[in-house]
């Protein structure tokens, strides 16, 4: 299970274990802080000790290694995506209502985090032994559950004749990709945004997505 996975369910643990738990949370907190104002190579072991007013024989208790961290956060980052998604789709609605409430949450998300995940981005591309390369092969698989939250109404939506007949995890990797390219090109580091009005965004890629681009009075 991940950090973050645990972090979620200690509350039936015992006290000692949710005290565990918790500064493991803290850790991480401050070493995400310490990533986005310092990157992560700059950023030193001691310092997010200090930073998270641990010594730093304590922080060795939690984590074994920097890039120990590093990957608690990336496993915070898609607990966090994957909540998002568990919300989206439980909320109430039909499949448009769900799609436009993920939307906005995601944009938002990543408006908010921005930084933090251009770093995990840039750092994940530099991380290539074989152990690395493992880990990150176990986040991917666990990141690509977010697709199938976002299926189950699709799948709904397929079987029921709303939707046209196609795999609906397929069609929910089309509207992922939409709308995280749309968040590249408004968060990506020193770039220009193009618009603030994020609500009009997820507007129209949800709309895009679920009606296309064709304009139906044109028809005739």
């Amino acid at each position: 299970m991940g950090v973050m996975s645990e972090l979620q369910s200690h509350d039936s643990l015992p006290r000692k274990e949710r005290e565990k738990l918790a500064r493991q949370k803290e850790i991480l907190r401050a070493a995400r802080e310490l990533f986005v104002s310092r990157g992560f190579h700059e950023t030193t072991l001691d310092e997010i000790a200090h930073h998270a007013e641990f010594g730093k024989g304590t922080l060795y208790n939690y984590f074994a290694s920097k890039e120990e961290i590093f990957f608690g956060i990336v496993e915070q980052a898609v607990e966090e995506t994957l909540a998002i998604a568990r919300e989206s789709i439980a909320a109430p609605g039909d499949i448009r209502n769900k799609l436009l409430l993920y939307a906005n949450k995601l944009i938002s998300y990543v408006k908010d985090n921005g930084e933090l995940l251009h770093v995990i981005y840039h750092e994940l591309h530099r991380s290539n032994t074989p152990a690395n390369d493992s880990k990150l092969r176990e986040i991917i698989d666990r990141a690509n559950g977010t697709w199938e939250i976002l299926a189950k109404p699709l799948k709904s939506g397929i079987d029921d004749g709303t939707l046209c007949n196609c795999d609906p995890v397929q069609l929910v990797v089309l509207f992922d990709g939409m709308l995280r390219g749309y968040c590249f090109q408004q968060f990506a580091v020193k770039r220009t945004r193009v618009s603030d009005d994020f609500s009009a965004a997820a507007e129209l890629i949800t709309s895009v997505f679920l009606d296309g681009i064709v304009d139906r009075k044109s028809k005739g």
